[in-house]
């Protein structure tokens, strides 16, 4: 997807890099690159007081497949079960009406040197491409669509660089993939379809986008107090100090309404550091901040916890790994609207096999305003 902008992770000692949450589509591909920029205020724009509702992940055979709330939707290739890791993997992303744009990306740590050759059963149906950074290569979309409707008819698909060898991608299960976007976007069987095709026109659905009217962080937060550190930890019963002599210092960040936000770590594993989230009113003290969906390893019965969390440019943001190498898991957003943090963006990829290209599932659209929203 995307154009999502997601994209602000952590990387801490005990920890790989995380990957990014970020626009649509880049999933964490460790680049995965900073939060959406800040959007221009519009303050007679009025907040949805929207429930996020993340789409759903579908994994057939050696493809998982999704699409967000806007019905932008992303299919990717995942490394076959009985094998290794390819050098190279592949995604096929389509944006909802009115674009209908489609994107093929390749992501690897050693991609092919450009141009590219897409081949299915032995034809070359594509040629091209342009980097996107140092893990990821994009076609244009009318390769991207050639590609889709005659790899879903394929057996094989390589792709090689111009001095290099050619890469297999596994097909399995991609006719399948494609056939459930098809569906999600409402174009099965007309000619907007990739797979079973009809006569009739169709329409890309589309769905608009919930506004949130968050605050735009402004000033500077107050020095954090040693005493007040060590008392919340006491207080949560932080076990960071079982697995770090000296666990990462706690963070103080200005929200722009007068409250700071303490992002204080308390737990660890082999490759998640988990930090408890307080918001402190001006003046006031800290408690434990308040999230409109279950945030990280947060559940409806504890505080929320949030994974590798950073916070940018007014956004919040968590990554929890499925495994170290970030190749599964889920990646949120967060904005603050003065009275708790509010889901902006979520990536997610369920399958641990290789593909850290990951499906967008959840979208806003963020209103910055220079107050409580409300």
């Amino acid at each position: 997807m995307r154009s999502i902008p997601l994209y602000l992770f952590v990387a801490l000692a005990a920890c790989t890099e995380a990957p990014p949450v970020a626009n649509q589509a880049e999933g964490p591909d460790n680049s995965v690159a900073a939060p959406s920029p800040l959007p221009t205020p519009i303050a007679e724009e009025a907040d949805s007081n929207a429930r996020p509702r993340p789409g759903e992940l579908g994994t057939f055979r050696d493809w998982t497949v999704g699409c967000d709330n806007g019905l932008a939707c992303k299919a990717v290739a995942l490394a076959p079960e009985d094998g290794d890791v390819p050098s190279v993997l592949m995604s096929i992303a389509r944006d909802p009406a009115d674009s209908g744009g489609m994107i093929v990306r390749f992501t690897g740590s050693d991609l092919p040197a450009l141009p590219l050759t897409v081949a299915v059963d032995g034809k070359t149906v594509a040629s091209g491409g342009e980097r996107e950074d140092e893990r990821t290569i994009r076609l244009t979309e009318a390769s991207a669509r050639t590609i889709a409707l005659e790899a879903v008819n394929g057996t094989r698909l390589t792709v090689a660089g111009a001095n290099g060898p050619a890469y297999p991608i596994s097909l399995a299960g991609l006719s399948a993939a494609l056939r459930y976007m098809d569906a999600e976007q409402g174009v099965a069987g007309t000619a907007q379809a990739i797979v079973a095709r009809g006569g009739s026109k169709g329409s890309l659905g589309k769905r608009e986008l919930p506004v949130i009217r968050a605050i735009n962080p402004a000033g500077a937060p107050p020095p954090l107090d040693a005493a007040l550190v060590d008392r919340l930890r006491k207080e949560a019963k932080c076990a960071i100090t079982e697995f770090m002599d000296e666990p990462p210092a706690a963070e103080a960040h200005a929200l722009g309404d007068g409250a700071t936000l303490i992002l204080l770590p308390c737990d660890a594993g082999a490759y998640n550091l988990m930090s408890l989230v307080y918001v402190a009113p001006a003046g006031g003290e800290p408690v434990l901040a308040q999230f409109d969906v279950d945030a990280g390893m947060g559940g409806p019965d504890g505080p929320q916890t949030l994974v590798n969390a950073g916070f940018a440019d007014g956004v919040l943001s968590s990554f929890a790994k499925g495994r170290g190498i970030g190749d599964c898991g889920v990646g949120q957003n967060f904005v603050w609207d003065g009275k708790q943090f509010r889901l902006s963006e979520q990536v997610e990829m369920g399958e641990c096999r290789g593909s850290v290209d990951f499906i967008p599932t959840w979208r806003a659209r963020v209103v910055r305003a220079a107050a409580p929203a409300g």
